[in-house]
């Protein structure tokens, strides 16, 4: 059945790649390329091969992360504190939650999970390695960051509606509900990096 499938797939692959090859405009012929090229990746992902752009979405995806991770460190380490009052913490901490989910989505997919983790290493400026990525990622797919970013995007929606001088109190007051099990976590992850 699936050697059935190559060939057909294959057939299909061919007879495009000769439509294009007879067209005599540089826009058909790119229009060919391009049908053949959503071919060719949608064939690989059915025979579950993985593609270059896949790959290259998962280093994306852990190079934000640790773009993401090297900035709440260093706040966190200037502050003393992870700090809810800085925005730039909350587009953190909201951009670490969307990588992180990206992760949590591929967890059984190997390959995914090694560009993941050489982008973190690659963005995360030596503060995760090749010894701590492991455990940096099993601790950040452990928190619960989709709290953290639902508390911090409530707040900053209820101070835009107030006076600037007020905003940073209604984000540390919509903060410290959230659930200090996330924010312990947080904390102890970034106090742990760089040691």
């Amino acid at each position: 059945m699936k050697a059935k499938f190559i060939s057909i797939a294959l057939c299909a692959i061919f007879a495009l790649a000769m439509t294009g090859c007879k067209s005599s405009s540089s826009s058909s012929t790119s229009s060919a390329a391009s049908s053949n090229s959503s071919i060719s990746s949608t064939v690989a992902s059915m025979l579950g091969v993985q593609s270059a752009t896949a790959t290259s979405a998962a280093k994306q995806a852990g190079s934000t992360a640790g773009s993401s991770l090297i900035n709440l460190y260093n706040n966190y380490k200037s502050a003393g504190k992870l700090d809810f009052s800085n925005t730039s913490n909350l587009l953190n901490i909201a951009t670490l939650a969307t990588s992180v989910a990206t992760i949590k989505d591929n967890a059984k997919d190997k390959e995914f999970y090694k560009e993941f983790a050489g982008g973190m290493i690659q963005s995360a400026l030596g503060l995760v390695n090749t010894s701590n990525v492991d455990n940096t990622i099993s601790a950040l797919s452990n928190i619960d960051l989709n709290s953290l970013t639902s508390a911090a995007t409530s707040a900053a929606t209820s101070a835009a509606t107030s006076a600037i001088t007020s905003a940073a109190g209604k984000v540390n007051t919509a903060t410290s509900d959230v659930s200090s099990a996330a924010v312990s976590a947080l904390s102890t992850l970034l106090g742990s990096l760089g040691k």
